[in-house]
């Protein structure tokens, strides 16, 4: 560095004191280059500097003013303690440290696995997966849900999407890795248009048993409705139960696993047992008059059709619901069936209404969920108290229980006070 001399007198001391000042560097267009900065021969800047884990760090580029413009934002994150190491980690590397911190007592394997699945499926190997989550805006998270939509996924999904990504960016928050959030605020259109989830009425209810008993091509699902109908148990739950399982003698049914139907590391599409989705959900259900006879018409029509019992999966054979083939039912292979019932009988009654003269009644869109849901509704309008109908139905939060519980003791207040109506004051 070179320096100049400088002789300065000061009559109040008398005496002269001589300074030696460093001469200011300065660029090949005579510009003064400041603490850090410089510039090499081939005219590309640099500045030099220490990370919040004192690594000696430099940044490059070909205008000053773009340089000072990173210098800026680097003092800024330094005197906050961002780690701008840690910040250039990719998205993939921040959500696969947020999944391998998750407490695996809340945080049970089936949720995992379905987590890592979606993730892979959809972001791993897009431009936001490999980007650094130093460079990810909000509007980088806004096209990613749209684009989600425009693919024609359901907002719940993006709700899924969003559930992953909001807590693995808050985890670099906390971490001093990047200043803010930058999905927050970013699903606020995709709020709304959720499909409600809704219970048949008791007409529905009755009208598609009728329908099934008495059809020849569709009766075979008449048992495992009824069952779902009188246990309020998840499809996993459903297809999962084992004969083992089930105790006809005491007339008790024991949760304790359900079988998920996902694709392997090898790319296939398989059975697998795994735990119950929550805790809550290990239980013992009694079993109704309607569901012991359910089980009893299911066990009868499986010796009628000679359907074997030795299909194993993890282990675990002697599976109650299973198709005439002697494999587990598949979710969608129910839901699938689901529907072409429901078109079935809506063709019918259109027939019929056409025949009698009247609006036809048909029956809405029923998928494995529909009966479970239908069941807490039959539950609570039947006076179960909401402590009974959580336990009876696994689920680990009370509120879930009570939307249904209150919506449906809405509907039995709402009746009676219709009823009233029926009455002649004078």
């Amino acid at each position: 560095m070179k320096y100049s001399i400088i002789v300065q007198s000061f009559n109040q001391l008398g005496k002269g004191m001589i300074y030696i000042m460093a001469e200011k560097r300065k660029d090949n267009k005579g510009r003064n280059l400041q603490k850090g900065e410089g510039q090499r021969k081939n005219g590309r800047y640099y500045f030099q500097y220490k990370d919040t884990l004192g690594k000696n760090k430099v940044v490059y580029s070909w205008e000053l003013t773009e340089l000072r413009e990173k210098e800026r934002q680097i003092k800024k994150d330094l005197e906050d303690g961002i780690n701008n190491t840690a910040s250039k980690m990719t998205l993939n590397e921040l959500f696969d440290l947020y999944i391998s911190l998750k407490n695996k007592e809340k945080f049970r394997d089936t949720t995992k696995d379905n987590y890592i699945a979606m993730w892979n499926l959809h972001i791993r190997e897009t431009e936001l997966g490999v980007a650094e989550i130093c460079n990810i805006k909000p509007t980088h998270i806004k096209k990613f849900y749209a684009k989600l939509k425009r693919k024609g996924l359901s907002n719940s999904t993006i709700k899924l999407f969003h559930s992953m990504l909001l807590p693995s960016f808050e985890l670099a928050v906390n971490d001093d890795m990047i200043r803010k959030n930058p999905v927050k605020n970013c699903l606020e259109e995709y709020k709304g248009g959720a499909k409600e989830k809704t219970a048949l009425t008791l007409y529905e209810q009755n009208e598609l048993l009728h329908f099934i008993s008495e059809s020849n091509v569709y009766n075979t699902y008449e048992p495992m409705i009824r069952y779902m109908l009188g246990t309020g148990c998840r499809i996993g739950e459903v297809i999962g139960i084992t004969w083992s399982d089930i105790d006809m003698k005491n007339r008790e049914i024991n949760i304790n696993h359900q079988m998920i139907y996902k694709r392997n590391t090898e790319g296939k599409t398989v059975f697998t047992i795994s735990e119950t989705k929550t805790e809550a959900g290990n239980r013992k259900i009694p079993m109704t008059q309607d569901v012991y006879n359910a089980l009893c018409k299911q066990r009868r029509y499986n010796l009628y059709m000679g359907i074997s019992r030795d299909y194993k999966v993890d282990n675990y054979s002697n599976f109650v619901f299973m198709t005439k083939s002697g494999r587990p039912i598949a979710p969608n292979g129910f839901n699938n069936a689901m529907k072409n019932i429901v078109q079935a009988y809506n063709r019918l009654e259109h027939i019929k209404a056409e025949s009698e003269k009247r609006k036809p009644i048909l029956l809405p869109h029923i998928s494995a969920h529909t009966f479970r849901h239908t069941a807490c509704t039959r539950m609570a309008e039947a006076g179960i108290q909401p402590k009974t109908l959580q336990y009876i139905l696994g689920h680990s939060d009370m509120s879930i229980t009570m939307n249904v519980y209150t919506h449906a003791q809405y509907d039995n207040v709402k009746k009676e006070v219709e009823s009233i109506e029926q009455l002649k004051v004078i």
